[in-house]
């Protein structure tokens, strides 16, 4: 008889072992595919942080420029590789008068108004499509016509009389697409 009682104890352990490991493993697998949800959420928060970085890249080639279309939109494209991106368009938007806080110098000055587009693109999902408003304060009478382009005027002499002086940023928006 005691022989029957200790295989049937046995059992019951096999059982319940067998039940811990399944335990065991439902836990593994669980924790698994949160894990692998965790690496992809911040695989996608570093792609689109760089892909900020490389759409505000696109915005400082943008405004190093030496001279700015006033009758046609300018592009350009720059990539560190080929999924890593950016490319930006400046266009004039509109002329006016000076706004208050810069009129400083003697001569007559007009606000060129313009927006860079800039999209950075990191990996294959990241897209960060940015705005950025600047304006430009040109020399002549406000009321004058403006040449087709305008020079940049980034040391203080030997400037065109038409120049304009380095671009003042105006606001930054981030897009939502």
């Amino acid at each position: 008889m005691r022989a029957r009682a200790e295989s049937s104890e046995s059992g019951v352990v096999l059982a319940v072992v067998l039940m811990v490991l399944a335990a065991l493993s439902l836990l593994a697998v669980a924790g698994k595919g949160d894990v692998a949800l965790q690496w992809l959420q911040v695989r996608n928060a570093r792609e689109y942080a760089e892909a900020i970085r490389l759409a505000e890249t696109g915005v400082g080639m943008a405004l190093s420029a030496e001279r700015f279309r006033l009758d046609a939109p300018r592009s350009g494209r720059y990539c560190r590789i080929a999924s890593r991106c950016v490319e930006w368009t400046v266009r004039h938007v509109e002329t006016t008068a000076v706004p208050a806080g810069f009129e400083k110098a003697e001569t007559p000055k007009r606000a060129l108004h313009f927006e860079i587009g800039a999209l950075g693109t990191a990996g294959p999902r990241a897209r960060a499509p940015v705005v950025v408003g600047f304006m430009l304060l040109a020399r002549g009478e406000a009321d004058a016509e403006l040449p087709d382009e305008i020079e940049i005027c980034r040391k203080e002499d030997d400037c065109p009389e038409d120049s304009a002086e380095p671009p003042v940023r105006r606001y930054w928006r981030e897009e939502v697409e």
